[in-house]
Order: structure tokens, then C-alpha cells, then sequence
């Protein structure tokens, strides 16, 4: 293959992953790995450009800053990725599956204390939703992260969160798992 043809390929792959990585960045679908995903599509568009770049000019300087910034996107990528996977919150056990079986709610152990969160589907490009999350106010005067919520479905696309007397019911988009009512923490203030 010459060198011209490559040099269109690699600008295909790139007009094709910039808006890849740009839909990533923006998450519309709640994306559960979008961590991972806006990490990798960024590294490619890296990878592309820089090599697009190297085989297109031919002057030193041009190459040699090319493959730099790739190193230092490929860099960024990896980076992204490892953090996003440090930082992804850990299941605590509790499930609940919903009537018709698509969608589960999972207590997990987040970054900041426990939160309920809303699933759809496994795999790379499965959704998630934060329903509640403990926001360390120490409710009625208890520890912060010690309040157990208790979660259901009430049905097909409405969930209710429970915790220290304080009930919470959210509809949500069946597509985009967006909440009607955001997800927030529970005070005796706002029962």
C-alpha cells in the first residue's frame, strides 16, 4: 500500500474516532465503563493522529513532536483508564431484579460511602445510574456510611430507595436510565 492510501486511512480512522471519543467524553447513555471508554477512544485518536502525521510530513521536527504528543495521549489514555478502574465502585452484595429481569438495582461501596445504584445489561457497554448515595451528613446522628438502604422496584421503570425512615420513589428512561427526581442523599429535613 503507498504511502498516500495509508495516510487516508489513518485520517479516516481519525474523522471517525473524534466523534466517538466525543460522544464518550459527553456519556448520554450513563455508560457504566465510560472510564474505560472515553480512556481508550482518546488513545486511539492519539495513536491515529500521530501516526497520520508522522507519515504525512516529512520534516524532523514534525515527526518527532507528532510521536511525542502521541506518547503523551497514549500516556493520558492509560492513565484514564487504570484510575477509572481504581476508582470504580465495588459491589457490597444486595441485588434486586426488576419484574421483567432488564434492569437491577446493586448496593455498591462508592468512592465517598454507599450508594444504590441502577443497571442495565452486562458487558462493555452496559448502563448505570446513581439512585441514592450517602453524602456523609450523619443522619439522626449515626456514622456516616452506617445507613443501610433498602431498594425495590415498585415497577417495570420505577424504583424506591429506603434508608432511615426516609422513602424515595424515581421513575426513569428506559434508554438512557436518567432519572425523573435526581439521585440525592436522605435528611429528616427532606422526608
Amino acid at each position: 500500500m503507498s504511502r498516500g492510501r495509508v495516510i487516508v486511512v489513518l485520517a479516516v480512522i481519525v474523522a471517525i474516532l473524534v466523534p466517538v471519543c466525543v460522544l464518550t467524553w459527553w456519556d448520554p447513555f450513563n455508560l457504566r465503563y465510560q472510564g474505560f471508554l472515553e480512556a481508550a477512544s482518546t488513545g486511539l485518536v492519539a495513536v491515529a493522529a500521530a501516526a497520520a502525521a508522522v507519515l504525512a510530513w516529512r520534516r524532523r521536527s514534525i515527526r518527532i513532536t507528532a510521536v511525542a504528543l502521541g506518547a503523551v495521549g497514549v500516556l493520558f489514555a492509560a492513565g484514564t483508564a487504570w484510575l477509572s478502574a481504581e476508582l470504580s465502585p465495588r459491589p457490597d452484595g444486595d441485588r434486586v431484579a426488576s419484574p421483567d429481569g432488564r434492569y437491577e438495582l446493586v448496593s455498591v461501596r462508592g468512592v465517598m460511602g454507599p450508594e444504590v445504584r441502577l443497571r442495565r445489561d452486562r458487558g462493555l457497554l452496559s448502563q448505570e445510574t446513581v439512585v441514592w448515595y450517602d453524602d456523609w451528613s450523619n443522619p439522626n446522628g449515626l456514622d456516616s456510611g452506617t445507613v443501610v438502604p433498602t431498594f425495590r422496584f415498585v415497577d417495570a421503570h420505577s424504583v424506591e430507595v429506603t434508608a432511615d425512615g426516609c422513602s424515595h420513589r424515581s421513575t426513569f428512561n428506559t434508554r438512557t436510565l436518567l432519572l425523573t427526581d435526581r439521585a440525592r442523599p436522605f435528611r429528616t429535613s427532606n422526608c
